[in-house]
């Protein structure tokens, strides 16, 4: 029954990558029936260990199924208003142990940025609304600067060959775990003194192309976010992905000093003193613990501000049928929900467009939602389809320090920018006169986030729950922290500072 119930996940799988929502939904309904029927067989069987290895793999499919089922379904009533499929999806977090996951007007968000105009259930919340703490500007480079940047991040460039495969290979260990940990990989690039030249001087006499851009986003955001005056240096990653990948909810942060951290947190909790606390930290509930967080620590810990500027889009010859807008591709989610404390149940929207730069407070939580597949795409395409470039801007933050006793790359957060990679990132010659004026029209180009309120739904414990399928915490988490286990979604924040 597994293989035949793998079988259909697979095929499952397929149909949604080419668009197929509905054909999906029915195999994997399919799929949870059949872990269901096997799961009671098993309970009623006396063979032992056998048994119990099968019961696990079966469980392990149901969870699989159950978890994609359940965001198809929330992706189908998000954009179609399917309040059927939303208590379906419900039902079944609920038996997988979540009690919070986002609204659905988030996981199906609109197709197009135009038919937030033509939905009342959908709100612009303006940009010139002082308290909004981010900005979205279009046409955020000059044209040749930006087509150097996409030749730079073109498919077939040392940037991914070199640099980029390398850090998925690499791995970190803990020292006293032994635990493998895998190594966040970005570069770091000082930023001149702006006191002493102006913007468009510092751009020409920027060493490469990346210092370039980093001046460029710093002084379309000097207005809106005057904090980013401050900014001593850029933090610099790029991602390709396909079209329909997300990205989980996480915080951007001072990677080096987040571990530093958590060790001293752990090395606190196995001392002798620590044991004690530790016993009495962990009968205190979790807003006892979110108050005993240091403020300055965290702070320390986050970019002063955070960019996505999308380089490439997925489907870029497609067309809105309605508003002729080019490419396609999942929406960036901002939550104002901040490391430091502050929160408010609403996100914002911004989709990628190219040239299109999303800057926001360096301390908030955000994702890239799930992408809903609308047809299949060409191998290479889909291979390269989401190109994004990513910069925290900050006043100071750790650096790792290059090996020089070896030929490598240094691979880690906030590395220098190697040398070997220049010529993939040759500054642009620039005339001043023209990149003043291309610099003042980009700050103008202001774009509306699309707002998400109230962003969390809370799942209700009356519904209806077998207890043999429920899940329990310690089991292998699927939901990249769209659904979570606790009705306070803070818990993120317990989770990424290792509390």
């Amino acid at each position: 029954m597994s293989l035949m119930s793998q079988s259909l996940l697979m095929e499952a799988q397929s149909l949604r990558l080419e668009g197929d929502i509905d054909g999906s939904i029915a195999l994997l309904r399919v799929v949870i029936s059949q872990c269901n029927a096997a799961c009671n067989t098993d309970i009623d069987s006396n063979e032992g260990t056998a048994v119990d290895a099968q019961h696990r793999m079966t469980h392990e499919l149901w969870q699989m199924a159950s978890y994609q089922l359940a965001f198809l379904l929330l992706q189908k009533s998000g954009r179609f208003s399917d309040q059927a499929s939303e208590r379906e999806a419900d039902n079944i977090l609920v038996r997988m142990g979540y009690r919070l996951r986002l609204s659905a007007k988030a996981f199906g968000y609109p197709a197009c940025e135009c038919d937030v105009a033509m939905s009342s259930r959908y709100k612009l919340k303006t940009n010139y609304d002082a308290k909004l703490p981010l900005l979205i500007i279009d046409d955020t480079l000059p044209q040749p600067i930006f087509h150097a940047l996409q030749h730079s991040l073109r498919p077939h460039s040392r940037y991914w060959t070199e640099f980029y495969s390398k850090t998925n290979e690499c791995e970190g260990k803990s020292h006293e775990s032994g635990d493998k940990r895998r190594i966040f990989a970005s570069h770091n690039v000082s930023l001149p003194n702006g006191a002493d030249l102006s913007s468009t001087k510092c751009v020409a006499k920027a060493s490469s192309l990346i210092e370039q851009l980093a001046i460029i986003v710093k002084h379309c955001l000097s207005q809106h976010f005057p904090l980013i005056a401050t900014a001593t240096s850029a933090e610099v990653w790029s991602h390709r992905r396909p079209p329909d990948a997300q990205h989980q909810l996480h915080y951007d942060t001072d990677e080096i000093s987040l571990h530093e951290h958590k060790q001293r947190h752990k090395e606190e909790c196995n001392s002798a003193i620590g044991k004690r606390l530790k016993i009495e930290h962990c009968s205190e509930d979790r807003s006892r613990r979110n108050q005993a967080k240091d403020y300055s620590t965290k702070k320390d810990l986050c970019p002063i501000i955070s960019c996505v500027l999308t380089v490439h889009v997925p489907n870029e010859r497609k067309a809105c049928d309605k508003c002729g807008r080019l490419g396609d591709g999942a929406p960036t989610l901002v939550c104002n929900q901040s490391l430091l404390g502050s929160s408010s149940d609403e996100g914002w929207l911004c989709y990628p467009r190219q040239n299109r730069l999303v800057a926001f407070d360096g301390s908030l939580l955000h994702a890239v939602v799930p992408g809903i597949p609308s047809e299949a795409v060409g191998e290479e395409e889909d291979y390269y389809s989401r190109v994004t470039l990513m910069m925290g801007f900050w006043k100071d933050v750790k650096l790792t320090v290059p090996d020089k006793t070896t030929q490598h790359l240094t691979i880690g957060p906030n590395a220098p920018f190697p040398s070997s990679l220049l010529d993939e990132f040759k500054p642009v010659a620039v005339n001043e006169s023209s990149l003043s004026m291309q610099m003042l029209a980009a700050s103008n180009h202001m774009q509306d986030p699309i707002l998400v309120s109230p962003l969390w739904t809370e799942l209700s414990n009356g519904q209806a729950c077998d207890s043999n399928e429920v899940a329990t915490a310690g089991e292998q988490d699927f939901s990249g922290r769209f659904f979570l286990r606790s009705s306070d979604p803070t818990e993120i924040d317990n989770i990424v500072l290792g509390l």
